[in-house]
């Protein structure tokens, strides 16, 4: 084999690997942002939290786990949580870890719904900021200032 061909092969195989990552991150981010509108969307209608919860999408997110979760890995930093304390537990977490959390926040409170047991304005208000954190978090920008 030439050097060029391994050359070729390495290069192309990194390619792939960043593409498959850029890839998945989008179709996070999509999945997420969709998300967050259908939340408010919802509750503008005033449809029960916990027809809301049953109706988040997670198909992204269960594509991306069936592939290894490549996402843009980055640490969550003080700037982007800047005025909201209630991240600090967050702070430093990758990316990967940010996004499991989430989606563990979804499937439990979907196990909640259904066995009866379920604060919903409570637990849908802290799925909503954790949403928008992660959000904010994979487009690389920080959260809004928070209004006094």
């Amino acid at each position: 084999m030439s050097l060029w061909k391994i050359l070729f092969d390495f290069v192309d195989k990194e390619r792939t690997k960043f593409d498959n990552v850029r890839h998945d991150t989008h179709a996070l981010q999509f999945e997420i942002e969709s998300n967050i509108h259908f939340i408010v969307d919802g509750l503008a209608q005033e449809i029960s939290a916990a027809d809301i919860i049953k109706g988040l999408e997670t198909k992204a997110f269960e594509h991306a786990m069936s592939s290894g979760l490549r996402i843009r890995q980055a640490r969550l930093s003080a700037k982007t949580i800047e005025g909201y304390k209630e991240f600090d537990k967050y702070l430093d977490e990758p990316s990967d870890v940010l996004v499991k959390n989430l989606y563990m926040k979804i499937t439990v409170l979907r196990k909640l719904i259904n066995v009866g047991k379920f604060d919903q304005e409570r637990k849908l208000k802290a799925l909503f900021r954790l949403m928008m954190l992660v959000h904010f978090h994979l487009a690389s920008k920080s959260l809004p200032k928070a209004k006094n």
